[in-house]
């Protein structure tokens, strides 16, 4: 019953208030927040690709290069040879025999 009654008490504020209080630029701000959220959707959506593709072409990489991970080669001869820096030679990176 209490609460019945503290209810008619806002709703009866709430009528006698009038639609004219609302600020004027009330719209604008509205508008503002939307484009400001829209705005934070897009730098998500471009970092995730941005993360996305630099995965794809981080794997890709590995898989070709000659890393242990990659096909074709093994640990083993991976090791000395980057130790000795044959692949990183720009005749290995140019595939150019000497």
């Amino acid at each position: 019953m209490r609460d019945n009654h503290s209810l008619d008490a806002v709703l009866g504020t709430l009528s006698a208030t009038t639609t004219s209080e609302v600020p004027a630029d009330f719209m604008d701000g509205v508008w503002q927040r939307a484009g400001q959220l829209g705005e934070i959707a897009d730098r998500r959506r471009r970092t995730a690709l941005f993360v996305g593709l630099f995965v794809v072409g981080l794997g890709a990489g590995a898989g070709t290069s000659g890393w242990p991970g990659g096909y074709g080669t093994s640990s083993a001869s991976f090791g000395e040879s980057l130790i000795l820096g044959e692949q990183l030679s720009p005749s290995a990176l140019l595939h150019v025999e000497q």
